[in-house]
């Protein structure tokens, strides 16, 4: 199941809807749990990426083994 962020046009309330990929391409018309409004609009919210590198580490943004001369100083 995916988890879908949706706003609703009616109260201006954010909730979430869990569907299957099929159910969303099927054309899900999420229902607002605060007013029962269909109308609603898919929004886009921020995700956590993991990553191995140790905190605070920085990596560089251009310099890298095959970076060629006059990098990096």
């Amino acid at each position: 199941m995916q988890s879908y962020d949706y706003l609703c046009q009616n109260c201006s309330k954010l909730f979430e809807v869990r569907a299957s990929i099929a159910e969303y391409s099927k054309g899900l018309k999420p229902t607002c749990p605060h007013c029962g409004s269909q109308r609603a609009i898919r929004t886009f919210t921020s995700v956590n990426v993991l990553t191995n590198r140790p905190r605070g580490g920085t990596m560089p943004l251009a310099c890298g083994p095959n970076a060629g001369p006059g990098c990096c100083g």
